[in-house]
């Protein structure tokens, strides 16, 4: 309904306009296929990633800042403070991104998209809990899967090859004293795991001459080892350019307050 008279179709973009304009509020009643009755906008946008009821703070797309949730306007799937908001329209009226200055953050599928050094929220990135000021520094690592190729030729120049082109990126992530926790009992368990098996196979094999115990801590070493290194370090990098870097194991509801990637 526009000034009390039936008008559509819209589409998402002119929604946002017409918001930003003040010509409606979210709530102005809508209707789209498969709704009975009108309802009002914010309950109707099943594209609006709304705010969790604990969320405090959230993130302008525009320049990366932290404001309360209730100081931001959604403008495009994006989330965009009050003094962005005149840039950022004019971005959409050219066909523009997000500035994605260093700051910004985004999701994109099931990945957090950001920025390396980019400030994390007060978020634990595992479950969105308060992250109560700690910081993690994880220093991710990417190469394009392909240089693994190299294997069949040669360990050793495979291993050079990824160290002269292998991507990095820093990142400070947020992590809840539950989190915390479980990343040191992880740790831990993988380093007692893995010098057990060292002690299982390099004494009791050797001591003992037996081949079976050699084996035994060698598989006891390895599965420690990998456990450690793939649960330890809480996030891992799907991808990593110049630019941007693509994060694997952030919690849904931590995404679910980013707006979406507006890449390809």
């Amino acid at each position: 309904m526009l000034n009390g008279q039936q008008a559509g179709p819209v589409s998402d973009s002119r929604l946002d306009e017409l918001l930003a304009a003040g010509e409606i509020n979210n709530d102005t009643p809508v209707s789209r296929d498969g709704m009975k009755d009108w309802q009002p906008l914010r309950a109707a946008r099943n594209s609006r990633p709304p705010p969790l009821p604990n969320s405090k703070s959230m993130l302008c797309a525009e320049c990366g800042r932290t404001f309360p949730s209730g100081d931001l306007i959604q403008l495009n799937r994006s989330w965009i403070c009050a003094q962005c908001k005149p840039v950022f329209l004019q971005r959409m009226s050219e066909g523009a991104a997000p500035s994605g200055a260093v700051g910004s953050m985004w999701r994109r599928n099931k990945q957090l998209v950001t920025c390396s050094e980019t400030p994390f929220p007060d978020r634990c990135v595992k479950c969105n809990a308060p992250a109560n000021g700690f910081r993690l520094k994880r220093v991710l690592y990417w190469q394009h899967p392909a240089y693994y190729l190299l294997l069949l030729i040669n360990l050793l120049i495979l291993f050079i090859v990824v160290l002269i082109v292998r991507k990095k990126a820093v990142l400070n992530i947020g992590l809840c004293a539950n989190h915390r926790a479980l990343r040191q009992q992880t740790i831990l368990i993988g380093w007692i795991g893995a010098l057990g098996g060292l002690a299982l196979a390099g004494i009791g094999g050797i001591a003992f001459k037996s081949g079976w115990l050699i084996a035994v801590g060698i598989i006891v070493f390895l599965v420690a080892a990998i456990y450690g290194g793939v649960r330890g370090p809480m996030i891992s990098a799907a991808k990593v350019t110049k630019e941007n870097v693509w994060v694997k194991g952030v919690h849904r509801d931590f995404l679910a307050e980013l707006p979406e990637w507006p890449g390809s």
